[in-house]
């Protein structure tokens, strides 16, 4: 029997981006894209792999958005099935999320491992408490596993050790919020391919989330990314929702589409200013590569990041940055403007943070800057590259949004580089 179902994830809605409703409207627009996506081509269910929200408070106008679309999939006889993702988890004092709402509310089913008995366990689905890890649509089966983060190898293990020793299993589907790593560059953490690979045994498909662009692994593992760019550094990354279809007989995956939604259309752009010798040409070498940049895309009110960097050929006080914003804004007439001064005064040495053209590695510069402070304070001087390195790795997980326990992970493993430095253990002999 042929089966067909849309696979989202990291939906995110409610994200107010900039500040602004516009923003929180448009990753809205496009959850809707993909229901009325859903119900025109008539699949037979909806998986959203975690983070339909983006945040654990939701308010009203959110939640009216949620509830109205599922509720029109609902009315289409389509089963929404999702997990929970790391950006809508219950707070502490609170054992209740707005998933959870909607779930009893039976506009989408919420599946997870039941962790009661110490071990993770995947239950079937119990309809009068709806609570449970796993529900039969049709001829197929859906496990769902919620975030974990550093806790994820441990219960993939549980839960790979349940499944082994079962019977014969329907063709099965599983949904799972976690990244796998290397996918993203400069970012820690995620499962390996290995750990991914202990559900390879137990389901034909496995729906991936967490991480906002596309991937896949393997032939069986889907990664779609998220519906709308939730950061500058997304800009480019390709990012939808997959459309399937498989036999349930032979167990085998007949088509895996990728769809790209329609979105706002971001910009970004890099300038490099070293030949700009006046206030006047830096502003117009921007303005320039500006129109370059996006001349062939011209988008109603897009977002238009723009990144100065090179050495400044002039004191500070000569660099108008507002003046740069409004001549975007009259030009290009954006829903936002950034300008972001990544900028080195001359004189400054960055010679470790110049690349083979002369432009500056942002990135390289600031670990310079980093390790040079850290080298005059007696408490860190003799692991100064290693805490460096770490202070670096904690900013980007806190930009990127990660849990305060991968987090702490990524600390704990600082302390250990610093204390097994060269220097550091010298002194201490």
């Amino acid at each position: 029997m042929k089966i067909r179902w849309i696979h989202t994830a990291d939906v995110h809605l409610g994200y107010q981006q900039y500040g602004l409703h516009t923003r929180a409207d448009d990753f809205a627009r496009a959850f809707m894209h993909v229901c009325e996506h859903a119900i025109s081509s008539r699949v037979d269910f909806m998986l959203i792999a975690g983070d339909l929200f983006h945040k654990r408070a939701v308010d009203a106008r959110t939640m009216t958005q949620a509830f109205d679309l599922l509720t029109r999939m609902k009315q289409a006889g389509i089963p929404v099935l999702c997990v929970e993702g790391n950006h809508e988890r219950a707070f502490y004092n609170s054992s209740y999320t707005w998933l959870e709402f909607l779930c009893f509310h039976d506009l989408l089913y919420l599946l997870g491992p039941d962790h009661s008995s110490g071990q993770s366990r995947l239950e079937p689905w119990d309809e009068e408490n709806r609570l449970g890890g796993y529900v039969d649509i049709g001829p197929a089966r859906v496990y769902g596993i919620k975030y974990h983060g550093a806790s994820a190898p441990r219960v993939l293990e549980h839960v790979s050790e349940q499944l082994g020793g079962e019977a014969r299993r329907p063709f099965s589907v599983a949904m799972l919020h976690e990244g796998l790593e290397g996918q993203i560059p400069r970012s820690t953490g995620g499962l390996s391919s290995t750990q991914m690979e202990m559900l390879r045994p137990h389901c034909e498909y496995l729906a991936l989330g967490h991480i906002h662009k596309q991937y896949e692994l393997g032939g069986w593992a889907y990664n779609p990314g998220s519906l709308e760019t939730c950061s500058t550094e997304e800009w480019d990354w390709s990012r939808g929702y997959y459309e399937v279809e498989a036999d349930t007989e032979s167990r085998q995956l007949l088509s895996v589409k990728h769809h790209e939604n329609p979105r706002r259309q971001f910009h970004r752009v890099f300038v490099g200013i070293e030949a700009c010798t006046t206030p006047q040409s830096l502003e117009d070498t921007v303005l320039r590569e500006v129109e370059r940049k996006i001349s062939a895309v011209r988008a109603h009110k897009p977002v238009v990041d723009v990144t100065l960097r090179g050495t400044l050929q002039f004191g500070d006080d000569g660099l108008n940055l507002d003046q740069i914003e409004a001549r975007v804004r009259e030009n290009w007439d954006p829903l936002v403007v950034r300008i972001k001064n990544n900028t080195v005064p001359v004189g400054y040495s960055a010679s470790a943070a110049i690349n083979e053209d002369g432009s500056i590695d942002r990135r390289a510069l600031e670990l310079q800057v980093l390790t040079d402070l850290l080298v005059r304070d007696a408490r860190y001087a003799g692991a100064a590259a290693e805490w460096a390195q770490t202070f670096q790795e904690l900013k980007d997980s806190a930009l990127a949004g990660l849990p305060p326990e991968e987090v702490v992970t990524l600390l704990e493993r600082g302390l250990e580089r610093a204390a097994k430095s060269p220097r550091v253990q010298d002194n201490a002999a």
